[in-house]
């Protein structure tokens, strides 16, 4: 495990790790607490997602994207944010543009998603290395 997609994109940003440890001074462990959540609950997070976008529930699947993108990002998942990220456009596209979402089968968005899971297990590895270094 190099910590990298195929691509060389960083699973996890460790600067981002430092840097909220340092947003929570004095309380600097409770960084620990927060990936710690953040690892416990992204399996969840994950599910929803692909539920609502096998749905085609554009509010939903909107509203889970974001929660998984945002405590990525804030916990320094970086990969796992800039796919979330994509997912985002592609999910903004549908919701302005409602009639390709009959004509199109959501391929892409599902594609995402299986990338999102393949990467989980290297975060999940990258964040736990970065939270004890």
């Amino acid at each position: 495990m190099d910590g990298q997609d195929g691509v060389g994109h960083p699973y996890v940003d460790p600067s981002v790790l430092q840097s909220l440890r340092c947003e929570l001074e004095p309380d600097a462990e409770y960084c620990d607490v927060f990936v710690n959540s953040y690892i416990q609950q992204l399996p969840r997070r994950l599910d929803r997602l692909r539920h609502a976008v096998e749905a085609m529930d554009l509010d939903a699947a909107m509203d889970a994207v974001l929660s998984v993108k945002t405590s990525s990002m804030m916990v320094g998942a970086a990969y796992l944010g800039r796919l979330a990220d994509e997912l985002e456009t592609i999910l903004k596209h549908l919701e302005s543009h409602p009639e390709t979402e009959a004509e199109r089968p959501p391929r892409v968005q599902l594609a995402l998603l299986e990338s999102m899971d393949a990467c989980t297990g290297q975060t999940v590895a990258g964040l736990a290395a970065a939270a004890a270094a």
